[in-house]
């Protein structure tokens, strides 16, 4: 299998190899390592997950996660996180065990605007060990979603939420004392983060985010672009074309609704809007998600 495919090649999934209409509307999936990994010989190609995250549990075996660009071994045990958008494959050995959750990446938008620690190490794909109860949380998980007790919709969230506060605490606490230091400029972009996550659909002038953070406007343009690569403006136009894309694809609304939702009072400014994030009018964004959702012939 060739690791270097290019990334305009590579194929979109809900599940691999699982089209949109092939799977029950869901926002979390839960599977046996070994179901999908069997069904391809144990050899995944490489493709993306544009809307959703995963956490793998590796239990037995060993195997190797492909990107595109290059190879990183795992063995168990440990646990696999794998964020929406990015490229990755898998060669796992026969032996391979544990299980695989699957779950809509805007579950992580709480959990990340309420920590940039969190939100830093959802950013990429991580392997790492099994620590602090997480995998115990996963295998909860599991449980839920195969016994369907009362209350279930509710335990999931919380799950899903402490597995991914857990795997970050593994994370940052693998790295240097200096480089998990509490920075004033970070915890004033955390800030802001989490005020664009609450009010990005309402409109509000760069003045209303200056005020609560405590600093000018010009400042907290320096900040955001300092921390996050973008202006106020940028990060807010970000979270409107994420929810957008993201009832584009796993809803029907129609795109009129879709923009009144998101604080357009004119459909048709939503439309140039989106075009200029995107490249495409969001009639032709969900049309072409829909034909990427299908998967390819299989030999």
């Amino acid at each position: 299998m060739d690791a270097r495919k290019a990334p305009n090649d590579v194929p979109e999934y809900r599940l691999y190899r699982e089209a949109r209409e092939e799977a029950a509307d869901f926002w979390i999936h839960c599977e046996p390592l070994p179901e999908r990994s069997r069904l391809h010989r144990f050899e995944i190609a490489t493709h993306r997950h544009p809307s959703l995250f995963q956490m793998f549990l590796v239990t037995g075996g060993e195997g190797e996660v492909l990107d595109g660009r290059s190879v990183t071994r795992l063995a168990a045990p440990c646990v696999l996180f794998i964020p929406a958008g990015a490229v990755h494959g898998f060669r796992f050995s026969p032996s391979v065990g544990g299980i695989v959750v699957t779950a809509l990446a805007d579950r992580l938008v709480s959990v990340g605007s309420a920590d940039r620690h969190v939100a830093a190490f959802a950013d990429a794909v991580r392997v790492l060990p099994v620590a602090d109860g997480v995998d115990e949380i996963l295998l909860r998980i599991d449980a839920e979603m195969r016994d369907r007790p009362v209350g279930r919709g509710a335990a999931l969230e919380a799950l899903t939420a402490l597995a991914v506060i857990g795997l970050a605490r593994i994370w940052t606490a693998g790295r240097s004392d200096d480089a998990a230091k509490p920075d004033p400029q970070n915890s004033r972009a955390q800030m802001l983060e989490t005020l664009v996550a609450t009010h990005y659909r309402h409109g509000l002038p760069a003045a209303f985010y200056a005020e609560r953070i405590g600093v000018s406007v010009s400042q907290l343009n320096r900040i955001a672009r300092a921390v996050t690569g973008q202006t106020l403006q940028g990060l807010i136009a970000r979270r409107i074309t994420e929810a957008a894309c993201r009832d584009l694809v796993f809803t029907p609304t129609p795109v009129n609704r879709i923009a009144e939702s998101l604080g357009f009072a004119d459909p048709a400014y939503f439309n140039r809007f989106f075009r200029r994030q995107t490249g495409v009018t969001p009639g032709e964004y969900r049309s072409a998600e829909k034909g990427r959702l299908a998967p390819p012939e299989l030999a």
